[in-house]
């Protein structure tokens, strides 16, 4: 057999095209099914019609073979025959090119154009330049809050059975860490019936003083759209009906310089080919209540906004920035010069931004850190800080070490300068989840090791080690003030009695906490005190201080004349005995 006969053969086995017609009624009919299944599908799933989407090339190919099927089932003819073939060589392009795009994204090709999606933001400073201190950062941690918040849940007392927390999140408000937690309905008949009114309230958390508050809204305006609300109510296909073709990065709840709740979406990007390189170029705000939405493009960003980056994202970009700055042949071969960061983060406030701080360390050592990053997630400008220390998980080790006797756990550590030194510090919680102690660890020396119930003396046993170890050690910044009292207010807060002191020809109240001055209870107006006020508070009008010493006023000194005259009268007594 030539050549020839081997083609007419195989020629001749082709699928003949079908003779057969399409009655127009069936036609019809699959183009109405194919058109509402499309629709539900959409509705149901909700995915950004964006080519730089996967989840929008799943779509478009399971809709195509659900035509195939539908006109398998209900067509016949040529066109029916065609219609297929072509819906088939679709898929089968698509899924060559969507491999071949991301291969062609990857790193092995695309290492400089990684590196460099981070590169910009990221400044270089020294250790001294690093400001985060003990004052202003959050001592609890995400779970403690959790259970603060729905412990604050039980005193809504009617609406306790029809909503539950749904998440939390880290925000800034005036400058403090707090976690705002976000009420949602308890499955769909508990949103049928609260529908019309809406979720009545949301709780906030102080991460610093623990006061957990239950913010109500005002009747009639109830939040209305929620993550787990049904049908239009729903957040996610709320946005997606107003903005169909953007990518959505996680929402997050926060509020306004006015104290209003918010949803942000991030709005997302891909930087590398069409699937790779993700980062952010916009957000759009949702009010909860009215469901107004507005979008933002990246610089012209709101300032209350302190969501924009979220932490995986700034961790993956970093890593990248890692890894291939010396080209993919190095990140695995050579690896000089490859660093990532660790695996956890915390986050600390800076003036009204919200910052997240992780540790950085070599790919070829886990024991480590050679530096650490602070990233603003509203900017995302990156502090690099090069300084050799223990890593994390280490450091938490350390801490526990000391209370293994009380089995309590470290939570993830924060870094912050204390008496001069980088430091860790943990909280340590015992097995309901509740923090007992605090711990702080020497960043350099992770030997060096302090823990107290509260974090003053955490602090000052700190300090004796470092003194103990022959560390150069920098006073807290303090400023002495000497006056006569002229208010004094008191207030229980945690267990713990603060007294609030305002002198005369003064406005500011400065706070002492009874546990750390005991004297504290001793004090009434009138009376002459000196004051070591942290000059962090500066410029605000309630500010910490601690007290150095204190002299009754004269109206409370015995009087001197009274006691003489009492003798001759005592002794008097005693002889007529």
């Amino acid at each position: 057999m030539n050549w020839k006969d081997l083609f007419r053969q195989i020629r001749n086995k082709r699928p003949q095209k079908p003779q057969e017609k399409t009655k127009s009624g069936r036609i019809v009919l699959t183009a109405v099914l194919f058109v509402i299944q499309l629709l539900v599908q959409f509705y149901v799933s909700l995915p950004a019609i964006n080519i730089q989407s996967p989840g929008f090339w799943t779509f478009a190919g399971e809709n195509l073979i659900i035509l195939i099927v539908l006109t398998k089932i209900l067509c016949k003819g040529s066109f029916a025959f065609y219609l297929r073939r072509v819906c088939g060589t679709i898929i089968g392009l698509g899924v060559v090119l969507f491999f071949a795009l991301c291969l062609l994204s990857s790193p092995i090709f695309q290492s400089h154009r990684y590196a460099s999606l981070l590169k910009d933001s990221i400044t270089q400073k020294e250790i001294e330049a690093y400001t985060p201190t003990i004052d202003n950062v959050p001592l609890l941690d995400k779970d403690s809050a959790a259970r603060l918040a729905n412990r604050a849940l039980g005193n809504l007392v009617d609406e306790v059975s029809q909503f539950e927390l749904y998440n939390t999140y880290q925000v800034t408000v005036a400058g403090a860490p707090v976690r705002v937690q976000p009420l949602d309905y308890v499955g769909l008949v508990k949103w049928f019936m609260n529908r019309s009114t809406g979720i009545p309230a949301y709780i906030t958390v102080d991460m610093k003083t623990q006061n957990t508050k239950i913010v109500r809204l005002e009747d009639g305006k109830g939040i209305k759209y929620s993550q787990q609300a049904y049908f239009n109510d729903n957040l996610l296909r709320h946005v997606r009906f107003h903005y169909p073709c953007d990518m959505l990065g996680d929402p997050h709840f926060e509020l306004d310089e006015s104290g209003n709740p918010y949803w942000v979406y991030p709005v997302l990007e891909h930087k590398i080919m069409l699937f790779s390189g993700t980062d952010v170029k916009g957000v759009i705000t949702v009010d909860p209540v009215t469901g107004a939405c507005e979008r933002y493009e990246q610089g012209d960003i709101p300032d209350w906004i302190d969501n924009v980056y979220s932490p995986e994202i700034i961790m993956q970009q970093y890593d990248w920035y890692g890894s291939y700055q010396n080209g993919w042949l190095n990140s695995v071969i050579g690896q000089k010069g490859v660093v990532r960061t660790t695996e956890g983060y915390n986050y600390i406030p800076k003036g009204n931004d919200l910052y997240i701080y992780t540790g950085v360390t070599s790919v070829v050592s886990d024991e480590s850190n050679i530096g650490f990053i602070f990233t603003n997630l509203r900017t995302r400008e990156t502090e690099f800080y090069e300084i050799a220390g223990a890593e994390e998980f280490s450091a938490m080790e350390s801490a526990e070490g000391v209370v293994q006797h009380l089995n309590y756990d470290a939570t993830f550590p924060i870094l912050l300068m204390i008496e001069g030194q980088p430091t860790y510090t943990v909280a340590l919680k015992d097995n309901a989840g509740l923090v007992k102690q605090y711990g702080m660890v020497n960043m350099s020396q992770y030997q060096i090791v302090a823990t107290g119930s509260t974090i003053k003396d955490c602090q000052a046993n700190y300090r004796k080690l470092l003194e103990n170890n022959g560390a150069e050690v920098t006073q807290s910044a303090t400023e002495e003030k000497t006056g006569v009292i002229d208010d004094v207010r008191t207030a229980v807060i945690n267990g713990t009695t603060y007294y609030y002191i305002r002198l005369q020809g003064g406005e500011v109240y400065y706070i002492l906490s009874a546990a750390d001055n005991e004297q504290a209870v001793l004090l009434d107006t009138g009376d002459t005190v000196t004051l070591n006020v942290e000059t962090t508070d500066k410029d605000k009008e309630l500010q910490k201080a601690g007290l150095k010493g204190a002299t009754a006023s004269e109206a409370a000194q015995p009087d001197p004349e009274e006691e003489i005259s009492a003798e001759p009268e005592d002794t008097a007594a005693e002889e007529q005995e």
